[in-house]
C-alpha cells in the first residue's frame, strides 16, 4: 500500500477564499456615467457560466440560513426552509424554488447558461410567491402579498412588485449588477435598466428611480456581503454595487465621484502563517488638491464586526496600518477609511490565514482506486493529494500521476481549487452508485498553483467503457460526431464505438453532426455510463477525418427502389458510380442518384428483386476527404414477389404526363389490387385502394417534375412502372 507519512509546511490558500480580492476595482476611480459602467463590466465580464441546474446548488450556498446550516433563507419572505425541500411547482410554505430578479421574459432569455443562470441575480423563493410576483418591473405601491394567509411584507399591483423592506436594496443591486453584466458583447444581450414600468418584454428592467432610493435605504447587510462572497468563488466575478452601493449612485444619477483614491493595497505576507502580523499598506491621494487627514484600518472576523481599528501611519502618500496575528485558517475583513475633513472614502478587503501544516498519512489515489471496480477504502476517511484536473465549482477533479488507476473525483467539498491547483484533501471514500468519490471533506490543504497537468491517456472511442480510467484526464482523437443524447450529451466515435461527450456544468460546445473532433477532459460514471465531461473550450479541438465511410443502413421501399444510408457524407461522383454497387442473384443495379439534400444517402434503382435474400455489395465510394469503402457486404431480405405476368396487363398513360394520369388494368379478373406512386427517393407521394377493375384517374397536377414509380399490387403479386412528370 503507497501510504506515506508526510509533513507538508507552509501551504498557499489560493482556493476558497470567501472574500473580496484585493485592488478588484482599480482602474474605476474618478470615472463617471458610462465610462464608469464600462469599466465595470470589464472587470465582471466573462465569468465562469453554470447550467440552471448547478444554480439550485450555489443557492444552497450563498442564500444558507447563518444561523441553520441546513436551511435557506427566501428572498422576499426571509424564511428560513430547510435546503433539501426544492420542488418547481409546490405551491406549500416548505418548499422553494428559483427566482430571476430580473424577470427572465425581460429579453426572452430563458434559463440558458449566462443571464439565465446567473446566481448574482437568482434567489429562493417560495414558489406562490414567485407566482405573485411573475415578471413585474419592481415599484412602490400595491396591496399585501399573502403566502397560505401570511403576509409577505411585499406589495404588488397589476404591473409592479414591492418587496419587504429587508431586501429592497439587494433587489435594486441585482438589477443594476444585470444591467452592468450584460451590455450586448460577445453575442449577449443588452439588458437596461429604465426608470418606468411595464417593460415587458424588452431587455429592460424599471424602475429606476425607485430602485436607486432602495439602493440608499437599504445598503448591504453582511449576509448580502457574504453572498456575493460565495457567488464569486462559484463564478469568479462580484456584484459590484454590493462591494460599493455609491455606484450606482454615480452611473445613474449622477453623482460626483469621490476625490479619494484609495490604490495598490497590499497584505504583507500575502498568505500569513498562524499567529503572522500582517502590515495593510495603501497609497491615498486626493485626486483634486485636497488634503488626506488621516486614514483608519478596522477589522474583524466577518463583514458584519469590523469593530477593532488602528490609525494609519503616513509616509507621504504610502499609508500602512497591523492586524495581530491570527490563528490558522481564520478568515479576516478589514477596511480603510480615509478622511480629508469633509469627504471619506471606504475600501474593503480580506485575506485568510493559511492552514497548519499538514501533518499525517497520504494514501495515494491509485491504493484507494483499488485497481478493482470497487474501491478497498469504501465507507473510511482518508487525505490524499494531486493535481486539479477539472473543476465544476465546489466539485472536481484530482490526479496523482499520469495514467490508470490514478484520478478520482471530489463531490462537494465546499472549496473552489482551480485546474492546476496542487493540493491535498482529507474526506471520506465511497462507492456513489459504482463511482468512487470522495465526500465530507473536513481539511482541506492547497499547495501551489499553476502547475502542468497530467498527461492525457489517449484511447479509442469504444475503450472509454473502463473501470481502470474512471476519473482520469483522457483524449480521445479524430472521432466523428454520431448524434446525441438527453442531458447534453453527444456522442463520437472513432471507429472503434461509440464515445459519450458531455457538455458540462461549466462548459458546453456546439457540436455539428458529421463533424470530427479530438476531445480530453476527466472520465466521469454516473447514471450507468461513461463520458468525458468538458471543462472549457480548448478541450474539444476539430479532429481529422481518417476514417472510411461504411453503409449503416439500407431500405428497401419497393421492390426496384432501395435507399443505401452512409455513416457521413459521401462524394456525389462516386456516389453515382454504378460500378460501385453490386447484388447477387442477377440483380442489376440500373441507376444511382446521390439525395439533393442529405448527402450520406444514394437512392438505388434495381431490376425487379423477388422475395428472398441478397447481398449489396459497396465498394469505392468515398467521404469528402477521400476515405473509400472496401467491398462492404450487407445482407437484406426482400418481401416483394414480382409476377412477370403481371407486367403488360397495366396500361400507364399518357407518359410523359401533365395533370392526369390513367391507370387501366387490362386484366378483367384483378378484382382488389393497391396502386402506390413513389417519387425516385422512394417517398410514398400518392395512394389508391381498388375493388374493381374499373379505370383510374390520377390527378398529378401537384406533383413537382421528375421522375415517379408506380406500384401496382394484386394480392402478393407486384408489378411496377414509371412516368415521367
Amino acid at each position: 500500500m503507497k501510504k506515506i507519512s508526510i509533513l507538508i509546511g507552509i501551504v498557499l490558500l489560493g482556493m476558497g477564499i470567501y472574500a473580496q480580492p484585493l485592488n478588484y476595482y482599480d482602474g474605476t476611480e474618478g470615472l463617471t456615467g458610462t465610462n464608469l459602467k464600462s469599466a465595470l463590466h470589464t472587470i465582471i465580464d466573462g465569468h465562469v457560466k453554470y447550467h440552471y441546474s448547478t444554480v439550485k446548488q450555489i443557492l444552497k450556498n450563498s442564500d444558507e440560513d447563518p444561523n441553520n446550516p441546513d436551511n435557506i433563507i427566501l428572498v422576499y419572505t426571509g424564511w428560513s426552509i430547510p435546503k433539501a425541500n426544492f420542488a418547481s411547482v409546490v405551491d406549500s410554505l416548505d418548499y422553494w424554488n428559483r427566482e430571476h430578479i430580473w424577470a427572465k421574459s425581460h429579453g426572452d432569455f430563458g434559463t440558458d447558461p449566462g443571464p439565465g443562470t446567473d446566481a448574482h441575480a437568482i434567489r429562493p423563493v417560495d414558489n406562490s410567491v414567485n407566482s405573485a410576483r411573475s415578471y413585474k418591473d419592481f415599484d412602490n405601491g400595491g396591496t399585501q402579498v399573502y403566502d397560505n394567509g401570511i403576509a409577505t411584507g411585499c406589495y404588488a399591483d397589476n404591473n409592479s412588485w414591492e418587496p419587504r423592506n429587508e431586501v429592497k436594496g439587494d433587489v435594486a443591486r441585482m438589477i443594476f449588477y444585470m444591467a452592468t453584466r450584460y451590455e450586448g458583447t460577445n453575442g449577449e444581450l443588452d439588458l437596461e435598466v429604465v426608470d418606468y414600468v411595464n417593460t415587458y418584454p424588452a431587455p429592460e428592467h424599471g424602475k429606476l428611480s425607485t430602485l436607486l432610493a432602495w439602493n440608499l435605504a437599504d445598503p448591504p447587510d453582511e449576509f448580502e456581503k457574504n453572498r456575493n462572497d460565495v457567488v464569486f468563488n462559484w463564478q469568479h466575478n462580484r456584484n459590484p454595487f454590493v462591494d460599493y452601493p455609491e455606484f450606482a449612485e454615480i452611473i445613474w444619477n449622477g453623482a460626483t465621484p469621490s476625490p479619494i483614491f484609495i490604490t495598490n493595497v497590499v497584505s504583507s505576507p500575502v498568505i500569513p502563517e498562524a499567529d503572522d502580523t500582517v502590515t495593510i499598506n495603501a497609497t491615498i491621494t486626493h485626486n483634486t488638491g485636497g488634503t488626506i487627514v488621516g486614514a483608519t484600518l478596522y477589522w474583524g472576523y466577518s463583514w458584519g464586526s469590523l469593530s477593532n481599528q488602528v490609525s494609519l501611519s503616513a509616509s507621504g502618500s504610502n499609508y500602512s496600518g497591523q492586524i495581530p496575528g491570527q490563528a490558522a485558517s481564520t478568515k479576516m475583513y478589514f477596511k480603510i477609511v480615509a478622511d480629508a475633513g469633509t469627504e471619506q472614502k471606504t475600501y474593503f478587503g480580506s485575506y485568510r490565514v493559511a492552514n497548519e501544516p499538514f501533518a499525517g498519512t497520504l494514501t495515494s489515489i491509485y491504493d484507494i482506486q483499488g485497481q478493482t471496480a470497487s474501491t478497498p477504502y469504501n465507507g473510511q476517511t482518508v487525505s490524499t493529494g494531486g493535481v486539479v484536473t477539472a473543476s465544476f465549482g465546489a466539485d472536481f477533479f484530482l490526479q496523482n500521476g499520469t495514467g490508470a488507476w490514478n484520478g478520482l473525483f471530489v463531490y462537494n467539498s465546499g472549496y473552489f481549487p482551480q485546474i492546476g491547483d496542487s493540493l491535498i484533501v482529507t474526506g471520506e471514500i465511497s462507492e456513489y452508485y459504482d463511482m468512487t468519490e470522495l465526500s465530507n471533506v473536513t481539511d482541506f490543504y492547497p499547495i501551489s498553483s499553476n502547475n502542468p497537468l497530467p498527461d492525457p491517456v489517449v484511447l479509442a472511442t469504444g475503450d472509454v467503457w473502463d473501470e481502470q480510467y474512471e476519473g482520469v484526464l483522457i483524449r480521445v482523437e479524430d472521432a466523428q460526431c454520431v448524434g446525441d443524447t438527453l442531458y447534453g450529451m453527444w456522442k463520437v466515435n472513432d471507429g472503434s464505438g461509440n464515445c459519450l461527450i458531455h457538455n458540462s456544468a461549466v462548459y458546453s460546445f456546439n457540436y455539428t453532426i458529421g463533424n470530427f473532433y479530438s476531445i480530453t477532459g476527466p472520465l466521469k460514471w454516473d447514471f450507468g455510463e461513461f463520458k468525458i465531461e468538458l471543462r472549457e473550450s480548448d478541450d474539444v479541438e476539430a479532429g481529422v477525418d481518417s476514417q472510411a465511410p461504411s453503409v449503416n443502413t439500407i431500405q428497401l421501399f419497393s421492390s426496384t427502389i432501395m435507399h443505401v444510408n452512409f455513416t457521413e457524407e459521401v462524394t456525389q461522383a462516386s456516389a453515382e458510380d454504378l460500378a460501385n454497387y453490386q447484388i447477387n442473384n442477377g440483380i442489376t443495379v440500373i441507376s444511382a442518384a446521390h439525395h439533393a439534400f442529405d448527402k450520406t444517402k444514394v437512392i438505388l434503382t434495381l431490376s425487379p428483386l423477388s422475395v428472398g435474400d441478397y447481398i449489396l455489395t459497396v465498394d469505392a465510394v468515398e467521404d469528402l476527404a477521400g476515405n473509400a469503402v472496401n467491398n462492404q457486404q450487407i445482407a437484406f431480405t426482400s418481401i416483394y414477389s414480382i409476377d412477370e405476368s403481371l407486367i403488360g396487363q397495366w396500361q400507364v398513360y399518357p407518359n410523359p404526363v401533365d395533370d392526369i394520369l390513367y391507370i387501366n388494368p387490362e386484366n378483367q379478373n384483378l378484382k382488389a389490387f393497391d396502386i402506390r406512386i413513389l417519387d425516385f427517393t422512394g417517398r410514398l407521394v400518392k395512394q389508391y385502394s381498388k375493388n374493381n377493375s374499373a379505370l383510374i384517374s390520377v390527378d398529378v397536377s401537384d406533383l413537382n417534375e421528375g421522375v415517379y414509380f408506380i406500384e401496382m399490387k394484386s394480392e402478393d403479386r407486384v408489378a411496377t412502372s414509371k412516368f415521367v412528370k
